[in-house]
């Protein structure tokens, strides 16, 4: 992923934070959830539990997260496509997302969870392009 756009997101996105996901609906227009999302080498990082966001997904992949910066016009947003994994790699990425959002601890008692088709899923997007407003 390109270091100019992680330097960036990383400025204006905690870990634990929530971004504004966007994904094609079943009438074509956008679906809008917010989720918590992680930065990795492969793309940025989603947890899908919900059933619409992966049937949009899954029908078309094409997605967009806006990351704002609070009380500015600061803003990071980022177009690409999502690819949805239950792999053993995608398991130690949505580990390590859910690790450092929330710290060892919780992480052993709460959010340990196994990646499946029917229940959690992790989504990587890949950045097509991408829009860096206001943070300097």
């Amino acid at each position: 992923m390109d270091e100019k756009l992680i330097q960036a997101i990383k400025k204006i996105h905690e870990p634990d934070g929530w971004v504004h996901f966007s994904s094609i609906g079943p009438d074509g227009g956008p679906h809008v959830t917010p989720l918590m999302m992680g930065i990795h080498e492969e793309g940025l990082l989603f947890s899908f539990t919900g059933k619409q966001k992966k049937r949009n997904l899954e029908r078309d992949p094409r997605a967009c997260v806006s990351i704002s910066k609070p009380v500015t016009f600061g803003h990071v947003i980022v177009w690409g496509s999502v690819e949805i994994r239950h792999d053993e790699k995608a398991q130690e990425m949505w580990n390590e997302m859910i690790r450092t959002a929330f710290g060892e601890e919780r992480f052993k008692q709460i959010y340990r969870r196994k990646l499946s088709i029917e229940q959690t899923s992790l989504g990587i997007l890949s950045p097509s392009h991408y829009r860096i407003y206001d943070l300097d």
